[in-house]
């Protein structure tokens, strides 16, 4: 998904005076450089106040955004004038800090551009018009009390049926496969306006006016949300209807490659690297499971073929699994014990007390991944951290048990150690608390966040998680078979047009995923593009900038020295943070 989460823009901002940083005195760059940040990013979230909300910027929380072509406008116009002052800035001047926080603005800026003029999926992916996101996090920040915020709420909710009105106007040849997802996260967060919220109205002290007043609103915002999927499920029963192909090319992937992922590879050259990669892990998974098969098999021959004899192994191993009405607690107890290995060990320097909240994977979110993680906003520095899972009792008994056999009792460690701790949670904790510019958490860098997740995988296990059972590194093999494969799939289905027959056999027979993992990936490729790069990219560079970092240091070098060192930059483009690191 995008650096920031989707908002469409306001008419046109009129420009002052101020906004312009040539006033300013030019013998402190760094000074002159603060000032304009902080006019910055308020102009910013004015700009895009339902991405104010979910970064916790409490300023513009009222105002509601009709999406439609003068906002479209209002916003080229905008990136373009702070573009046009951030270049007036004497960049040579800054300290190293600063000309991070400096390349990060300038990317986000040219990014808004780009995938409004250029990419404009605002045509045609229905699923970036859902109000829920922003209405739950609204609800649930405890920055202000539960009155403020119900408040807050109503005059947001007013103009709903305006928004998803002006929202299926805007759209122009959608995708088919995004027009099925905007159909069923908008009826997933359908759920943020039932009881949990009549429950908080109830225990409000709110005036039976503004309650009034508030019902009115929210029932406005259920209509205008069902009408929308309606209108949507219209197009998909046109069977005569012409959907935009979900494949959108080279020229368009390697743009948004550049903006979303800014690593010093292209395309190409991360494509050719998984494959290189594909073949040593590979190897590495055959000598292992060969010294595993007598212990699952006994006396049994084995396959002579090596890729039959790994996945024999592997499926013996996946037989060992929580059933799926103990998944969850299964993945919650991980997480406590994890806490408790990287204190032993000594890996971080955090506050253990900082609350991660394992729960339900709220309804909005889900139907991508099976497990995620959410964050404290940035402008929020107390609050909780969320390590979300998918119910799946909800599942079918055929998709729950392949599901499961995917994330046996091995897999579901490493899901656990990427995704909570000391994963993306804690990179999330660190993000918010350390980061010295607030710039790194709110236009986060999509390759450093996945990638130190992917990172960790490698790292607990070398300091022993679990004693570093053959198993486990088998399944962790398998797991990075994993990461890598989401470059080749997600370069070969935009890129190449591979069909999905050949996606699904290369993830199953090539990267020994079940059947349902696979088919759940080929969907998750088909609603987003490049994303999935960010795991094995981001990885490989912070790999190489440990190898880097601990040569520079000689005996002064403690992996937790790196870590502390490397997490303080927040979620900086790996390449900015090498840059200092290395200096």
């Amino acid at each position: 998904m995008r650096n920031i989460y989707y908002a469409l823009a306001v008419t046109v901002t009129t420009w002052i005076a101020c906004h312009s940083p040539v006033s300013e005195k030019i013998d402190q760059p760094d000074d002159v450089f603060s000032s304009f940040e902080n006019r910055f990013l308020d102009q910013y979230w004015k700009e895009y106040p339902a991405a104010s909300i979910l970064i916790g910027y409490g300023k513009y929380y009222e105002t509601m955004v009709i999406p439609d072509s003068e906002a479209i406008a209002g916003q080229v116009i905008f990136s373009n004038r702070w573009l046009d002052s951030l270049s007036l800035l004497h960049f040579d001047g800054l300290n190293a800090n600063n000309k991070i926080s400096f390349k990060i603005i300038r990317n986000q800026l040219e990014s808004d551009i780009w995938y409004m003029t250029v990419f404009k999926n605002q045509e045609w992916d229905p699923s970036a018009y859902n109000m829920s996101g922003e209405c739950y996090y609204l609800i649930n920040q405890s920055s202000a009390p539960l009155e403020e915020r119900l408040r807050i709420l109503s005059k947001r909710l007013q103009h709903a049926d305006l928004f998803y009105a002006a929202a299926f106007k805007m759209l122009k040849q959608p995708m088919r496969e995004y027009t099925e997802l905007g159909i069923s996260q908008n009826l997933g967060g359908l759920s943020v306006f039932g009881k949990d919220l009549s429950d908080s109205i109830k225990a409000s002290h709110l005036s039976p006016d503004e309650v009034k007043t508030l019902n009115e609103h929210i029932t406005r915002t259920v209509l205008a949300m069902n009408g929308y999927v309606d209108s949507l499920k219209g197009i998909l029963a046109n069977k005569n209807y012409s959907f935009r192909n979900f494949r959108i090319g080279k020229e368009l992937y390697g743009d948004k490659f550049k903006f979303d992922l800014a690593i010093n590879l292209s395309p190409e050259e991360l494509y050719a690297k998984a494959l290189a990669d594909k073949k040593k892990i590979t190897a590495r998974m055959f000598i292992n499971a060969s010294s595993l098969w007598s212990k699952y098999y006994h006396r049994e021959v084995p396959p002579k073929d090596s890729t039959a004899l790994v996945q024999s192994v592997i499926n013996a191993i996946s037989l060992e699994h929580a059933k799926p009405e103990n998944f969850f607690d299964s993945l919650r107890n991980l997480v406590y014990e994890l806490k408790r290995f990287i204190i032993k060990k000594d890996l971080f320097d955090f506050d253990t007390t900082y609350p991660i909240v394992v729960r339900i994977m709220p309804s909005y979110e889900s139907g991508v991944t099976i497990a995620s993680a959410e964050f404290t906003p940035p402008y929020q520095k107390k609050g909780e951290t969320y390590f979300n899972i998918e119910d799946l009792t909800k599942f079918s008994k055929e998709k729950a048990e392949s599901t499961l056999k995917e994330y046996n009792n091995y897999m579901s460690q490493l899901l656990s150690i990427h995704e909570a701790m000391p994963g993306h949670c804690l990179q999330g904790i660190y993000n918010n608390l350390k980061s010295s510019d607030v710039v790194r958490s709110v236009f986060h860098n999509g390759a450093m966040v996945e990638g130190w997740a992917v990172y960790t995988e490698t790292m607990m296990l070398e300091n022993g998680w679990r004693g570093n059972l053959p198993e486990m590194q088998l399944i962790l093999d398998k797991f990075k078979l994993r990461e890598l494969g989401n470059v080749v799939i997600d370069y070969e289905i935009q890129c190449l047009n591979t069909p999905k027959e050949d996606i699904i056999h290369f993830l199953v027979k090539e990267c020994f995923q079940t059947e349902a993992q696979a088919v759940e990936k080929y969907h998750r490729a088909t609603v987003s593009q490049v994303q999935l790069c960010s795991y094995f990219g981001g990885a490989s560079a912070i790999l190489a900038l440990r190898e880097e970092y601990k040569s520079k240091m000689g005996d002064k070098y403690t992996l937790k020295d790196f870590h502390e060192n490397f997490l303080k930059y927040g979620s900086s483009p790996v390449k900015y943070i090498r840059e200092s690191m290395l200096k």
